[in-house]
């Protein structure tokens, strides 16, 4: 039987070039038709990589878009709280979180609010897989809530089981409510808390902004997952102000020698720590000089198995692409 050629090979044996053509085709159709069915994982493969941490079994990125920005917390005055809460519409938060993404930051921290069901209905439908840390407290939960320590730990689980619909990789305690706790001599109830986040089947964080708290969750040994520790002691009362400085702030009081002694605690605990205020709430941002030189003492300060959270307000500036470059050269 004479042997006859494939109408798909040319003379000299390789694929003819229509054959090429549709098979690049067909291959480009599936690659489309795969980042429709995955959200997102197109996006994924376009990141540019950042450097992440271990926290239970996911993998972090050190560098977490914080929150406050987007919902109108400046910790600066009430003006900027308008500017930030009108420029960040819906549409700009979605932009936000596939920027991040794309630009290798993996995880968003926020606290518990009536916005975030719609928020991430909207982030995901745009493919957005970010993943997210919830920040509980009870006032977030209901304003109304008392604040003795048993009103805060009742209220701060309740919000943790409605921050649980979005699937969080992690619940806080919200450093405020730690802080109320403390005073009150009730630390002991945090554990209440931590087996709680358990039982629902997510890790269980505590925040505060006080050194010396962090000092004491290390002692005790609450069986938490992580840490979020601010670098600055935002929950100071009257009577500490004057026993420290002899004075009262006409804000909340931002001081230089915060940052080091909760940079030494965050370094004696065991546990990873997200650490905040790294830039003391834009008070850092007057050049960009200012902005690395704070980005590169609070990496340097904190442990390798430690991230930093940053909110970013990119109204004026590109501060997605600035601060995660800023993050990869200086933990290159």
């Amino acid at each position: 039987m004479p042997r006859h050629k494939s109408p798909n090979r040319n003379e000299t044996g390789n694929s003819a070039p229509q054959a090429n053509s549709r098979r690049d085709f067909l291959k480009g159709a599936t690659t489309v038709a795969a980042g429709l069915m995955m959200p997102g994982a197109l996006n994924a493969q376009t990141a540019e990589a950042l450097p992440t941490i271990k926290l239970g079994p996911h993998r972090v990125s050190r560098l977490i878009v914080g929150s406050n920005p987007i919902f109108g917390y400046s910790h600066f005055n009430y003006i900027l709280d308008q500017l930030m809460r009108e420029y960040f519409t819906d549409g700009r938060i979605v932009k936000l979180m596939l920027d991040c993404e794309k630009h290798g930051i993996n995880t968003w921290q926020a606290s518990f609010n009536d916005n975030l069901k719609r928020l991430f209905s909207k982030i995901r439908g745009a493919g957005c897989n970010i993943q997210f840390i919830c920040l509980a407290a009870s006032w977030h939960y209901d304003e109304k809530m008392g604040r003795t320590p048993e009103d805060v730990l009742e209220g701060t689980i309740k919000c943790a089981q409605a921050a649980m619909d979005l699937k969080p990789i992690g619940i806080a305690f919200h450093g405020g409510a730690t802080d109320i706790l403390f005073r009150a001599g009730k630390i002991d109830l945090i554990k209440t808390y931590i087996d709680r986040v358990h039982e629902m089947g997510t890790l269980a964080g505590i925040s505060t902004h006080n050194p010396r708290i962090l000092e004491t969750l290390h002692e005790k040994g609450f069986g938490n997952d992580f840490y979020m520790a601010g670098l600055q002691y935002l929950t100071r009362r009257p009577e500490d102000w004057m026993k420290e400085i002899g004075a009262h702030p006409l804000d909340e009081g931002w001081i230089d020698s915060d940052p080091p002694r909760m940079a030494a605690a965050v370094r004696k605990v065991d546990k990873p720590a997200l650490v905040y205020k790294v830039l003391a709430a834009g008070r850092k941002c007057h050049s960009e000089e200012q902005k690395r030189q704070a980005i590169e003492w609070a990496y340097k300060n904190i442990k390798p198995i430690d991230a930093t959270i940053i909110g970013l307000f990119p109204k004026f500036s590109d501060q997605v692409t600035e601060t995660a470059r800023m993050v990869r050269e200086v933990l290159a």
